[in-house]
């Protein structure tokens, strides 16, 4: 059951590398040359749509899955593998999860009463919310990449240390 664990904790985890990725790439980019009230009103839908259970599913299952694939390699004598599994969760907890919650959301809700009208004052408050916002995104991007790394090293280990007891990082 931990490689269902570990395969499932990958694809969260990837998938959501994948998203703030995009965003440092491409969205915050193409939102800037759209200009600022295009770029507002944009904001204000992807912060609308993003509450789903599919984006809930793979935000909070690139958490939960690493630890359950860390409880398994444990349960299996894989102490190595659980706890590479451990510092991914851990990583991704901190680097993903904390920076959303203390610092994009928060300025997502500021953005939220930002309006559309009035280029002169959406500027300002565009230039004023996207700075910090990809800045703490790239963050994000790079704890969820560490996290993917971590977890594809804990499973190598996990495989390699198949019917054999692992008290280190074998």
């Amino acid at each position: 059951m931990r490689h269902v664990f570990f395969v499932l904790a990958l694809l969260c985890t990837a998938l959501s590398a994948g998203i703030f990725y995009s965003f440092s790439t491409i969205v915050m980019p193409g939102l800037d040359l759209g200009g600022a009230a295009s770029a507002v009103n944009a904001m204000h839908g992807i912060n609308t749509i993003v509450r789903s259970p599919l984006f809930a599913i793979v935000f909070f299952g690139a958490l939960v899955l690493p630890l359950l694939a860390a409880l398994g390699s444990r349960s299996a004598g894989h102490r190595g593998a659980a706890r590479l599994a451990g510092l991914a969760a851990l990583i991704y907890a901190a680097a993903v999860i904390g920076v959303t919650l203390q610092v994009n959301v928060p300025l997502n809700e500021t953005l939220a009463s930002f309006t559309v009208a009035g280029t002169d004052a959406n500027a300002a408050n565009w230039k004023e919310f996207a700075g910090p916002w990809a800045l703490w995104n790239h963050v994000r991007t790079l704890g969820a990449i560490l996290a993917l790394l971590c977890l594809l090293g804990a499973w190598a280990v996990d495989l390699t240390s198949v019917n054999r007891r692992s008290y280190g990082l074998r």
